[in-house]
């Protein structure tokens, strides 16, 4: 069986409030030929692992995670955060 792409987004939770601007975004990804985080290409490291730093705008934000397999399967994880 082959599976398509899976991203699994360890913190932050989804809907956290922060204080502060910066938030790291981890996780794992498996079975991707590419990702990105707001429509920008990231890299994870030789076990999917992923760890890239964002800047929130004040109030609402959401942050998109895409990832495509070399048969273009296509996953989307999204991520709501609040910064007060």
């Amino acid at each position: 069986v082959f599976e398509g792409p899976n991203i699994v987004i360890t913190t932050p939770e989804n809907g956290s409030t922060f204080e502060t601007s910066l938030v790291r975004i981890s996780g794992v990804a498996s079975h991707i030929a590419f990702i990105t985080l707001n429509d920008r290409q990231i890299f994870v490291d030789e076990k999917g692992n992923l760890n890239e730093e964002l800047l929130l705008q004040k109030g609402h934000n959401i942050i998109s995670i895409k990832a495509t397999d070399r048969f273009n399967r296509r996953v989307e994880k999204r991520l709501e955060l609040i910064y007060q």
